[in-house]
């Protein structure tokens, strides 16, 4: 877990290495019946989708208890990885997905997630308001802001992992709202082998 180390900017406690290792091993096990992520994608799956949800966790207020939505959260990426590494944080996973909520429930249970739970259903069926929305490989920008804007507290904030696509996506929907943007490098190259971000966009 070398690379989560980095990504966080800490050393991982021992707790926290066994539930990513825990996390891992439930999710090469439940792939090949509900296809969570690409099986081209396992033999790298650390690096791949534990460290690319690990980098968006410096990215969250040090102060506790705020509360995050992630959207279309699908195998817990990154919702799952940020629960167990910002315990002092609670999470909402919302997934439609009936089978992939069912790999969502076990693994909370399993890893001892007292900070998360599970929206079996559409985003568009919450009512609660969020400190922070985020999703990875879920949405563009436009789709993301028109679904989960209402979801989102007055000076909330979008924590996003994109693609080279990132500039094209802002600009298609430059007009939708005031927003204040910070990006950083991702830590992991996108799915198509390019530049991939970490995106911080706070409402104004």
């Amino acid at each position: 877990m070398e690379h989560v180390e980095q990504a966080l900017g800490r050393a991982l406690t021992s707790q926290e290495t066994k539930q990513l290792q825990d996390y891992a091993q439930m999710l090469r096990q439940w792939n090949p019946k509900i296809n969570l992520v690409s099986p081209t994608t396992l033999p790298d799956l650390e690096k791949r989708h534990i460290v690319d949800s690990a980098q968006l966790v410096p990215h969250l207020p040090a102060e506790g208890g705020l509360e995050v939505l992630d959207v279309g959260s699908g195998a817990g990426l990154p919702g799952i990885i940020m629960a167990t590494l910002a315990p002092h944080h609670r999470f909402t996973l919302a997934e439609r997905d009936q089978r992939k909520c069912a790999f969502l429930h076990m693994a909370a249970y399993t890893l001892g997630l007292k900070n998360l739970k599970v929206h079996a259903a559409d985003v568009t069926k919450l009512e609660n308001q969020y400190d922070v929305v985020t999703c990875r490989a879920w949405a563009d920008m436009q789709a993301i802001f028109t679904l989960t804007s209402p979801l989102l507290k007055e000076h909330g904030t979008w924590l996003l992992l994109k693609g080279k696509a990132l500039d094209a996506e802002l600009k298609a929907c430059e007009t939708m709202f005031h927003l204040t943007e910070e990006r950083f490098p991702s830590r992991v190259s996108d799915i198509d082998g390019g530049r991939g971000w970490v995106v911080k966009l706070t409402r104004g």
